[in-house]
């Protein structure tokens, strides 16, 4: 079975003036790439790649990780997929209109294009249903509701510095988004690959970040930590041995329940919760081109 590393997930304000301008145009449902090209691909090391631009460049990446990462869903929400979709590499290179619309969703237009291309290409078809499923639920640690020493509410509203963003890309002014530091990002969130894992993030809520645990656990995580609105957070850890080929625990890295409860205050405790499946009904390989 192919390693699956969870993307760096990356929405910096500071990187993209279309995230205001996304306001003024006009809602869609679908979308497709201009151009799109697919081939196979077992060597070499996995990238994704999308620019703001309308480049979409990912070498090396399993059948399984298109689908999870058009759809928005975690690995174990996934049922009926072949095992060819999960140790086969393929390579998809296309061009998406970042100006296209705005997606009706919480997705991207490349999430709606590549939607697209693999119900064309690879005759995904797929239905959706709730199960209940083994979960982690994300809640506190403290009965007081004390929270670790890295974690603390958001420095910045991002929300409100959305226009001047936007304004000062018209204008070609610097972003007002102050710089990230090693132990934060302004208006996102990020997650470097390796042995040892560093997540930050700033002025987002924990939706995103339940989103990276689910990768990191292999279970769909929910959250029962009653924190609503934005957090600055970042935390440290041994990534999971199956997320890392040939990887070996670093012993001056904690793993991932140790460091959610030392740096952030939260934990994660089995449970079982309803789960939305995307049952897979029919999945073609892709004909190269």
């Amino acid at each position: 079975m192919r390693h699956l590393r969870p993307l760096a997930t990356v929405c910096l304000l500071s990187c993209v003036a279309a995230i205001g301008l996304a306001q003024e145009l006009p809602t869609i449902r679908e979308a497709s790439f201009e151009a799109a090209t697919i081939k196979r691909n077992d060597s070499g090391r996995l990238t994704w790649n999308v620019s703001v631009s309308g480049r979409y460049a990912v070498t090396n990446v399993a059948m399984e990780r298109f689908i999870t990462a058009a759809f928005q869903l975690h690995p174990d929400q996934l049922t009926g997929l072949p095992a060819w979709a999960r140790d086969e590499g393929w390579d998809i290179t296309a061009r998406f209109d970042p100006q296209l619309g705005r997606p009706a969703d919480n997705s991207s237009i490349w999430q709606l294009a590549l939607r697209r291309l693999l119900a064309e290409r690879a005759q995904l078809k797929f239905r959706r249903e709730v199960q209940q499923r083994p979960v982690y639920a994300l809640a506190r640690v403290r009965s007081d509701g004390a929270l670790g020493p890295n974690i603390k509410p958001a420095q910045i509203d991002c929300d409100a510095l959305k226009p001047k963003v936007e304004a000062a890309a018209r204008s070609g002014q610097p972003s007002p988004i102050p710089p990230a530091t090693d132990t934060y990002v302004p208006c996102g969130l990020r997650s470097t690959p390796g042995q040892v894992r560093l997540i930050r993030s700033g002025g987002v809520g924990l939706f995103e970040f339940r989103q990276e645990l689910s990768v990191l656990t292999g279970r769909t995580v929910i959250d029962r930590t009653s924190m609503p609105g934005n957090w600055d957070f970042f935390l440290t850890f041994t990534a999971p041995d199956r997320l890392v080929a040939g990887g070996t625990p670093d012993p001056g890295a904690p793993d991932l329940f140790t460091a959610l409860r030392e740096q952030l205050g939260l934990k994660l405790e089995s449970s079982v919760g309803p789960v939305e499946m995307f049952v897979i009904e029919r999945l073609e390989r892709p004909t190269p081109d």
